[in-house]
């Protein structure tokens, strides 16, 4: 059918039912589907949900834990992990503001060092001051040292916008939602086995019939290098594992084993320990191989003006979460500067833990933990749709971008060249040669 004739049986049908007696919002509550976000409107929608504002029963300040890593090994993040807590607290409760709402949300920013037992000690720490809900940037190992506790004994939601190892999701759903019917561990984002689905598409694109990967053993780099195995093998590549202590000073052994392996390319999985890999890769002549990276690199070699140059003389290319263009120049318009990676993540798991809250009426962790799942079905920040999958509290599906490094006016600068989705595949717009 035409869009003009879409339009005329449309124009026909609301004459019908204005007709019959039913109003404007009438015809919007019956034709149009509902949609959250990062928005004024969505606060209001949601009080609605919950019965209206008499309904609600709420503290004036609305505690929200807002950890994320400002030291260690994704020190290098602290400002923009930061700067993304502070948009979302001034953003949500201006609209509370403007609408005249009694309540106010208190977003609360403590520092994992990204260490397990930091952030257990965080959560624990906000759990015993009353905190019912906890959002923000908790990597995958400390997610994985808080499931217990969390779920056992501190019974407070806790959703991360960052974490994505696949084993996680695995052991969430086979300890907790299978046995008990629920958990109180969510994350704002999908698992690896998306990415490592993007990376291998890439790697076959470019032809490499063999790949060594260099990963932290810990729960992201075991995770995100077996999803590449797992997706590259189905395309009859080889892929060599060479794993690493992240805590370690030197990576020289498990460079020369990587070199030793003679592949097409060096797939690096890597906080900010990178940097001393590359220094000691180029020292090693590793530089002849062609350079592919994990989502969490750009950042830590765009900082470091020396493997920044490098990067962009091979051509290097990553993987990054969709992320999006206009949340990137609201974050800037604010703070004058760009976002680093994971910033919009951040920002919409705060507004989403807010919007539950709302959506529950009460502070109550089991009332949240409803309320989540429900929003999370219409909501749509700007990393997209957050429609829990029920089995595993995550989202249903992400696309990712790809990403290398370019020198533009004499600057280091990521240039995205490319776009994979988990329906279409890879689009690219630029040639990638890495060398």
């Amino acid at each position: 059918m035409s869009r003009e004739k879409v339009a005329l049986v449309s124009l026909l049908l609301t004459s019908l039912l204005l007709a019959a007696g039913m109003s404007q919002e009438d015809l919007k509550l019956l034709t149009q589907p509902v949609q959250l976000g990062p928005n004024c409107d969505s606060i209001m929608k949601v009080i609605e949900w919950a019965g209206g504002v008499n309904s609600i029963d709420l503290p004036k300040e609305i505690p929200i834990g807002a950890p994320a890593p400002l030291s260690g090994a994704l020190g290098s993040f602290a400002v923009s992990n930061y700067n993304a807590i502070k948009l979302a607290s001034e953003q949500i409760n201006a609209c509370m503001e403007k609408l005249g709402l009694p309540w106010r949300f208190k977003f609360i920013p403590e520092d994992t060092k990204t260490d397990p037992q930091t952030a257990v000690e965080v959560v624990r720490k906000l759990a015993l001051q009353g905190v019912k809900i906890i959002a923000g940037r908790i990597t995958s190992r400390p997610m994985g040292s808080l499931m217990y506790p969390v779920n056992e004994e501190l019974h407070v939601v806790v959703m991360s916008g960052t974490s994505t190892a696949p084993n996680l999701r695995i052991e969430n759903y086979k300890r907790y939602i299978s046995k008990t019917g629920k958990s109180y561990i969510f994350w704002a984002i999908t698992n690896d086995f998306l990415q490592g689905n993007a990376l291998a598409d890439l790697a076959h694109m470019l032809g490499y019939k063999k790949v060594t990967i260099m990963y932290r053993q810990d729960d992201y780099g075991v995770g995100l290098a077996t999803a590449f195995k797992y997706y590259f093998s189905k395309y009859g590549g080889t892929v060599v594992l060479v794993p690493y202590d992240p805590n370690a000073r030197t990576f020289d052994a498990e460079l020369r084993v990587a070199a030793s392996s003679k592949p097409d390319a060096i797939l690096f999985i890597s906080f900010d320990e990178l940097k001393v890999i590359l220094r000691q890769a180029v020292t090693l002549g590793l530089q002849k191989y062609p350079w592919l990276f994990s989502e969490t690199r750009r950042g830590v070699i765009l900082n470091d003006p020396y493997l920044a140059k490098i990067v962009a003389l091979k051509q290097g290319v990553g993987t990054g979460p969709g992320g999006s263009e206009e949340f990137a120049k609201l974050y800037e318009n604010r703070f004058g500067i760009p976002p680093m990676l994971y910033a919009d993540y951040i920002y919409d798991a705060l507004w989403l833990s807010a919007l539950s809250v709302l959506k529950a009426g009460k502070y109550d962790a089991d009332a949240i933990r409803q309320a989540l799942l429900d929003v999370g079905a219409y909501f749509k920040g700007y990393t997209g749709p957050k429609k829990f999958n029920p089995l595993t509290q995550e989202p249903m599906k992400t696309s990712y971008h790809y990403w290398t490094i370019k020198v533009i006016n004499n600057k280091p600068t990521v240039v995205k060249i490319g776009f994979w989705d988990p329906d279409t595949g890879i689009k690219v717009y630029e040639k990638i040669s890495p060398r």
